[in-house]
């Protein structure tokens, strides 16, 4: 999945939690993460945030993303 990832987006952001904002150069959205996709796409910034290995699927931590790497 990571090879197809790469091929298709510029910025993947590797996450430990399936709630994500961002609000990069747009209106804050919220996404969560379904475990068995691994990954969400912001529709505003095309970026794709992605769950690392070591995820805590069980936590509420919500990750909020401001357009930097």
């Amino acid at each position: 999945m990571s090879d197809i990832l790469n091929k298709k987006f510029k910025n993947i952001i590797e996450v430990k939690t399936t709630y994500i904002a961002t609000e990069a150069g747009h209106p804050r959205v919220y996404y969560k993460i379904n475990p068995d996709i691994g990954y969400i796409v912001c529709n505003y910034s095309n970026t794709c945030f992605k769950l690392s290995k070591d995820a805590d699927l069980n936590t509420k931590e919500l990750y909020i993303y401001k357009g930097e790497i």
